[in-house]
Formats: C-alpha cells, structure tokens, sequence
C-alpha cells in the first residue's frame, strides 16, 4: 500500500509532462558550473549598483542605492509623470512581471520582506525604483559627460558594466511600463544609443548623425550603418543584455545575400568534412597554410569569411577591441546563451569558440594585432592569449554557425597539402634526373680520362 507521500509524488510527476514551454528565458543567476570557476565570480558580480532581486541586499551595493533613488526622481522630475502613478502600473501588472524571473531568484527574494507586506509588494517597489533609475542610465550616461549623472567618470564606468551583467538584467516590460510615452521606438532607440557606446560598435554606428554626415562614405558603410539603426531588423528584446547579443549578432545585408547564393553551393563531401576535425590550432597554422589575414572593418561576429586564389587564401575576421571590459563582456553573453531556459543558436558562444581556436599563444595575438583585427587596450599580449584561453573553456558551439568558413578552410588545406605533395615529388624527380646526369658524366670521365685532356 503506497503512502500518501508517494501518491503525491505521482501526481507531481504526471503535473510535470504539462509543464509548458518557456517562450522567453527568465533572468535567472549565472549556472554553478561558469561561476564557481576560480575567480570567475567576478566577472558576473555587479561592482557599484544592484538592479533586480539577485543582488539586491548586497551590503558591498549600499552606496549604489543611494544613486539608484536619485536617478529615479530625476528620471520621474523630467519625464513629469506623477510617481505613485508609474508605481501603480508595475504593481497591477506584477504577477506577470513576476513570470519574467526564476523560481529560485523569487525564494530568495521573500526571505527577507523587512518594512513590505508581501513579496509582490517589495517587487514591485524594487522593480519601480530600479526600472526608472536604468532609464536614466540609458538616457544619460555619456563617460564625456559624467556630470548628467551626478557621479565620477570611474563610478560611471562600473555602472555601465553592471548594467549588462546576467544576473543585474530587468525585464523589458518594466522598462516599457515605465517609458515616458506611448512610443515604444523611443524606447528601443534609447537602449540601442547607450549599447553604441560599448566596443561592439563599428566606429562609424558610434558617431552622432551631424558627425557621420559631415564624412563621406562608401554605399557599403552606409548600409552597414543604417542596418543597425533600424530596429525594425530586431525582435522585442527580453532585456537589455538580450538587445545586445541580438544587435552584435546581426548579419550584414551582403553576407546575407552571399549566405543565400552559398547554401546551394555546398557539397555533400564539403559537409562531410565538417565531421572532421578541424586542421587548424592558431593564427601560426593559419600561416603555414598560406592563408592571410584580413580586417572586415565592421566589429559583428557573423563577419567571418573566407576565399581563395591559386596559391594563396584569405581569411576575413571583425575587429575585436580588448581591454578591461572584455572578460565580463564575453562571460555574460556566454553564460545568457547557455540558460537552460534560453533556446537560441549559440551565435555569441560559436563567435567566442571560433576566435579562441585562433589564440593559443602571445604570438597569435600580435599577427592580430599588426593585421588592424586586434585592437589591445588590456595590456601585453601575453594578457589577451590568457583571456581568450579563458573565454573558451566549456564552450558549446553551434557547428552549422561557421560552417562554410571552416569547409572551405579543410578544402583549402587538402588542396594545399597536395600542391605541396606534388611540389615534393616533382622537386626530387627534377633532383634525380640532374644526380643521374651528373653521375653519367663523372663516370665517362673516369673510364674515358683523355676527355678530360681534350677538354
């Protein structure tokens, strides 16, 4: 006779099979097997201002409370909303805003409700004051012009880092629940004007309008750069950590086009290769196979190409700026693709597993670095091969995301490894011919000695 206990237990196992489908990854903390990595908390750890419950009652934040509290009233004082009213609109509409959070970030939450009734109140509180003051980030934060935000240029540095941490993200129905107007574009163009200040910017997306006017550019550039500023090309972001994976990952309207004419051009055999390890370890492989290096000029992951000529090949790689940010940077995006919730390509992480492939040794970094792909604002080169050797560790790529690149790379070396057999064989065929003249020679002038008198 089963126990009430286990009767229980089957019922919860037959409830779970009904358990729907996520349709967006709920904010959630960084996975065990990334932060408890030696020294890797860090990097996913905010250092001035807490945003959302995970780190909400870190005493090393308290300082960033205060600033939170003042960005939200300037927010509140120049957008002339009335505050109870915009408090209101979080808390009718919290038990959806609640979904938008992990199971486990609400349980801590309700352990301490000191000065609130209830965990819907204390959320909706911290969600209020917290979602105001990030629109004043958004809108405001300029490292040329600290002074919009009350604080110093280093303290406005970890704000903008912390912003884009995992597990410091806000749900973007927060943001739009408390966006100063209707227009939801003024939003979305609000968060996509702050990313463009960080290094995923291609240089001429960060300039102002004026600026970019006054300089002429090719047809090219100037797709390139409008194609980032519309966002139409851009789905409803969950967050702004999730606008930023989405805006580095967009796919210029060329490689578009040529991804399009290549899929009909790739062989059974070519993706057979694919299943075949790949014949590279570094940028000193890449040489020994004759294959350059070349700058896309654009700063987007998905432009990785790769052609060839009769001897010689070419691969093309975005530029990568490296420096105090980067580690984090890369860590956050990696460890938001691999959410257990989050179903998506693996774009970030195929990005990151592909560079690291490049970077073994202080010496990858500066043929890099000489090649304009490297941009080193971290320190010595020997500091960006120690990063990126980092970087890739548990990495799970998507093998489908680089596939043409690294099909032509295998077909290239087959190609090349032939030239060089027949190169090998032709050099000592030739050899053996002039040894068995010389050979010849010698032995005519040894049998026949008076040749060598009449000569």
């Amino acid at each position: 006779m089963a126990s009430q206990t286990i009767k229980e237990k089957f019922v919860e196992l037959q409830k779970s099979m009904q358990t729907p489908q996520n349709s967006r990854p709920k904010i959630q903390r960084v996975v065990d097997r990334f932060r408890n990595r030696t020294n890797f908390e860090k990097h996913y750890s905010p250092k001035f201002v807490s945003l959302g419950p995970i780190h909400h009652d870190n005493p090393n934040l308290k300082k960033g409370e205060k600033y939170k509290l003042m960005w939200a009233a300037k927010y509140i004082e120049n957008t002339r909303h009335i505050p109870e009213d915009l408090h209101k609109k979080i808390a009718d509409n919290i038990d959806e805003l609640k979904g938008h959070f992990d199971n486990d970030v609400l349980a801590s939450t309700s352990w301490s409700l000191e000065g609130f009734g209830s965990l819907e109140e204390k959320l909706s509180w911290m969600l209020f004051v917290d979602g105001c003051s990030l629109l004043h980030i958004l809108e405001r934060a300029k490292l040329d012009e600290p002074g919009q935000m009350n604080i110093k240029v280093d303290q406005l540095v970890l704000v903008m880092m912390d912003v884009l941490l995992l597990e410091n993200q806000l749900p973007y129905q927060v943001l739009k629940l408390l966006w100063k107007d209707e227009d939801q574009s003024g939003l979305i163009k609000s968060m996509m004007n702050f990313l463009a200040c960080h290094h995923w910017a291609t240089p001429d997306e960060s300039q102002s309008e004026k600026k970019k006017d006054m300089v002429p550019k090719r047809k090219a550039e100037r797709e390139h750069s409008l194609s980032i500023r519309n966002e139409s090309q851009l789905e409803t972001p969950f967050h702004l950590l999730d606008l930023q994976r989405n805006i580095i990952l967009i796919t210029s309207t060329t490689k578009i086009k040529n991804n399009e004419a290549n899929k009909e051009n790739i062989s059974k055999k070519s993706r057979d290769i694919e299943k075949v390890k790949m014949i590279y370890t570094n940028i000193k492989d890449l040489k020994a196979l004759g294959i350059r290096l070349k700058s896309s000029k654009t700063r987007r992951p998905r432009d990785i190409d790769f052609s060839e000529g009769w001897f010689t090949a070419e691969l093309t790689l975005p530029e990568i700026v490296v420096d105090d940010t980067s580690a984090a940077t890369f860590l956050n995006l990696i460890a938001y693709e691999m959410c257990p919730d989050f179903n998506n390509d693996y774009g970030f992480c195929s990005f990151a597993a592909f560079m690291c492939s490049l970077i073994n040794h202080p010496e990858d970094v500066k043929v890099l670095r000489s090649k304009g792909i490297l941009l080193n604002s971290l320190g010595s080169d020997e500091e960006v091969a120690e990063l990126f050797n980092i970087i890739g560790s548990d990495l799970v790529p998507n093998s489908e995301t680089y596939f043409e690149v690294k099909a032509k790379m295998n077909d290239h070396y087959n190609k090349y490894k032939t030239w060089i057999v027949q190169g090998y064989y032709s050099y000592f065929s030739i050899a053996a011919f002039i040894a068995l003249a010389l050979t010849f020679i010698q032995t005519v002038f040894t049998v026949y000695p008076a040749f060598k008198k009449d000569g």
